[in-house]
């Protein structure tokens, strides 16, 4: 099951997500009621289809009559109907208009959403193909939340956990809360992460957690703001550099890009750190801030915020501590939680595997893909997934002012890395693909190649870090930002052919020189790392580099790390071929031949 721990841990009872073809069937629901309005006097027909947690879907229509004020709205018709019949108000509530914009609900119905279906979202759809979403924290914003019980305690939820039980959605609403109002104590929520890594959880609680999370704080709107807004997410990687380069590319072909970002995690480097190497980047902006850098320069990637998911915020950082990083349940809900809250169209996701991710394998890695893109669906935002390999390092650097630099360097007229070049084409021409802009990710990275050439993306690099108060130079000089001078050379021990760069002793041996975190808060130091000068499959000749260190001031020359010694690998014969890129994850299914796959649909790929 795509909930479950990947190490292991029995799941209770499952229940079904909101898969596209559930979402037709409230759809289909929706217009057959709206064929039955009685609204002869403002001639606007509404239809409405509500799920249950039984799985019967309930239908409304408005009903007017010549005194206007006591008119019915489907919404509220169809969740009367439910409540009438003993029935459970389900996830999410659908709404049908003849309209070419979706029509939100009025204020009579969000009210009485909030207090008969507090849990309840709701996705107008317009004649015209056009959707909007509303999760249950944003019916009624500036309303009080109402008191939690008195009488109850969080160890009683955790200990229903430990004991491998399915919580139920109010208990997963009152541990996200109380963890920000204080009633849920850190090491409660630590000791609960732990349980869920250990137990895993059903589908429909992962869909709770992460609603719960994304419930926390406010939602960007930026419906208004012309351009699609796509996003790309890694799960993270050692050198995933991807998106430094990705976000002004994605610029230059007309795309939005609001990307809610993370710090490192165990022995993967962290966006957000990479940036802050810039001298005067601000990753912390106001949610207001965060709308203006979207309406121009048309793009930030910004950190969580006291306004947007602040349990995630703490969630986050209690992960890299607690070691319950690599648990499928909390990294979809942290990942999904942020993107919810960003007013996203669509999003792409790298899911990687192999010694340098939290994914192991290929399996555990689909399991991971399917579980984004199936509860980001079940939740309205549509997602598709690359499957990609993450046994060496991206790029030629490891390190945050170095994996700057190379990123800088990769817009320009410096070196390219041949994997980073591919990955940044690949996630790109799906972004586009995303946006209704292309066909495919081939169709797509063909329209990104002359933009990389041309240096298209440098003054949209520009434009972006200026905005977020950075020394906007360093696009021009990339040795502007501060990187270690004191250094040692490791040289090939004998001639032949890079074998392997092992990942993890990368992520490993740049979080012991200070790139990384071992304690929540720690500072870490920006300008250590390590630069690779042979990548997986080039000839070295004996004494030829292979990487250099660049170490914190002070350090000795003459010490040793135990990680040098599976760093690379020299041997005889080439490795064989691998392809970096192994599959591509849509609502559709799993795709063997993703650069290939026909992506385009009525409206764009963004349903």
């Amino acid at each position: 099951m795509a909930g479950k721990a990947t190490n292991g841990g029995e799941h209770a009872r499952e229940e079904p997500p909101l898969a596209a073809a559930r979402e037709g069937e409230l759809t289909k629901a929706a217009w057959a009621a709206h064929g039955r309005a009685h609204a002869p006097y403002s001639a606007f027909s509404v239809g409405a289809a509500l799920d249950t947690e039984e799985g019967v879907i309930v239908r409304g229509c408005n009903v007017e009559n010549v005194s206007l004020g006591l008119g019915v709205c489907a919404e509220r018709a169809a969740l009367f109907s439910c409540l009438s019949r003993g029935l459970t108000p389900g996830s999410w509530i659908v709404i049908v208009t003849d309209t070419s914009e979706p029509t939100p609900p009025c204020g009579a119905c969000r009210q009485a959403l909030r207090e008969l279906a507090p849990r309840t979202a709701v996705l107008s759809l317009s004649a015209a193909g056009t959707r909007r979403r509303w999760l249950p924290g944003e019916m009624l914003p500036g309303a009080a939340e109402p008191p939690l019980p008195r009488e109850w305690e969080p160890r009683d939820i955790l200990a229903r956990k430990r004991d491998g039980l399915d919580l139920t959605r109010v208990e997963i609403e009152r541990l996200v809360a109380g963890l920000l109002s204080g009633e849920v104590e850190e090491h409660q929520m630590s000791a609960f992460m732990m349980a869920v890594f250990l137990r895993g959880m059903s589908r429909r609680e992962i869909v709770d957690l992460t609603r719960a999370m994304a419930s926390s704080g406010r939602r960007l709107e930026l419906s208004d703001i012309p351009g699609p807004k796509i996003d790309k997410h890694s799960t993270g990687g050692v050198g995933d550099k991807v998106s430094l380069p990705l976000v002004p590319l994605a610029l230059a072909a007309g795309l939005k890009v609001p990307m809610i970002s993370g710090r490192g995690l165990g022995h993967t480097g962290g966006t957000l750190d990479k940036l802050e190497s810039i001298p005067g980047y601000r990753s912390a902006l106001s949610a207001a801030q965060l709308r203006e850098r979207i309406a121009d320069p048309g793009a930030f990637v910004a950190g969580q915020t006291a306004e947007l998911v602040p349990a995630d915020r703490i969630m986050y950082a209690l992960r890299d501590v607690s070691a319950t990083i690599a648990s499928v349940p909390l990294i979809v809900s942290s990942i999904l939680s942020k993107k919810l809250s960003a007013g996203l169209d669509a999003l792409v996701l790298d899911v990687k595997f192999g010694r340098g991710a939290f994914m192991p394998d290929r399996e555990s890695a689909l399991s991971l893909a399917r579980a984004l893109v199936e509860t980001a669906g079940e939740l309205g935002l549509p997602a598709v997934a690359l499957l990609t390999r993450m046994d060496e390092p991206i790029g030629f650097t490891v390190g945050n002012a170095l994996e700057m630099r190379e990123s800088l360097e990769f817009l320009g007229r410096g070196p390219r890395a041949t994997d980073l070049e591919e990955l940044c084409l690949a996630l790109g021409g799906l972004m586009l693909a995303a946006a209704g802009r292309a066909s495919s990710i081939a169709s797509g990275a063909d329209r990104l190649r002359p933009l990389l050439a041309s240096g298209a993306a440098l003054p949209q690099a520009r434009r972006w870090i200026e905005a977020q108060g950075g020394d906007a130079n360093v696009v021009d000089d990339p040795g502007l930002l501060r990187v270690s001078a004191h250094t040692r050379v490791v040289s090939a021990p004998a001639a032949g052919f890079v074998s392997r760069i092992d990942a993890l002793s990368a992520g490993r041996l740049c979080a012991r020189l200070g790139g990384g975190r071992r304690r929540r808060g720690e500072e870490i130091d920006s300008a250590v790392g390590i630069r690779f000068h042979a990548k997986r499959g080039d000839r070295v000749a004996v004494g030829e580099p292979l990487f250099t260190l660049h170490l914190p001031a002070g350090a000795s020359l003459e010490a040793r790390f135990p990680e040098e010694r599976e760093l690379v690998t020299v041997a005889p014969e080439a490795p064989p071929n691998e392809n970096r890129i192994a599959a591509l994850v849509t609502p559709d299914g799993t795709h063997e031949d993703p650069w290939n796959v026909e992506l385009r649909r009525p409206g764009g790929w963004a349903r």
